[in-house]
């Protein structure tokens, strides 16, 4: 929580080195290798997981956040269904779009060396990796005024201007309705 997460890392590598099974150490060591940019090495943490308590919706829906970050959307989409059976609550669905909208804007942001996230793609690939995550935002929560916007920017980028404005528009439907 402190954002000490090599530490961390190795703090939890001690705990499951003692117990290979511990569900919170295996969760957290995939939340701090996250937080360091290394999906891959995060999703073997989560579907370990997921083999030990397959009834907790947060496993899946942060091994959907590496798969999406890895620009894997059908495997994202398989996790995320499944978290979403063991947990169907509006608001916890709307979180994980503004999650995953979160992630769709640092992948459309992030360049270079200054690149944090994802699997370093470049140029048009980039916005093609932003744009398979932002419609999922969109498709889990529909109001996402952030995801339509950051939408617009990846058609852009892209070259359709056509798509561009129509997510632009969306953005200010959704705007206009949340101030209603």
């Amino acid at each position: 929580m402190s954002g000490h997460h090599q530490a961390a890392i190795q703090v939890f590598d001690r705990v499951l080195a003692q117990d290979p099974s511990h569900v919170l150490a295996l969760s957290a060591k995939g939340s701090s290798l996250s937080s360091l940019g290394r999906p891959r090495e995060a999703l073997k943490c989560f579907e370990r997981a997921i083999d030990l308590d397959p009834e907790t919706a947060e496993h899946y829906r942060n091994a959907a956040l590496c798969q999406l970050e890895l620009d894997e959307p059908e495997a994202a989409r398989t996790l995320l269904d499944e978290a979403q059976k063991l947990n169907p609550e509006k608001a916890w669905l709307e979180a994980t779009a503004v999650e995953i909208s979160n992630l769709g804007e640092a992948l459309l942001t992030e360049s270079g060396k200054h690149r944090t996230r994802g699997i370093g793609l470049t140029g048009k690939a980039r916005y093609r990796h932003a744009l398979h995550v932002l419609q999922m935002a969109l498709e889990l929560h529909p109001g996402l005024t952030e995801a339509a916007r950051a939408l617009a920017e990846v058609w852009a980028h892209l070259g359709d201007t056509e798509k561009r404005d129509q997510y632009t528009q969306l953005a200010g439907r959704l705007m206009r309705a949340t101030a209603i």
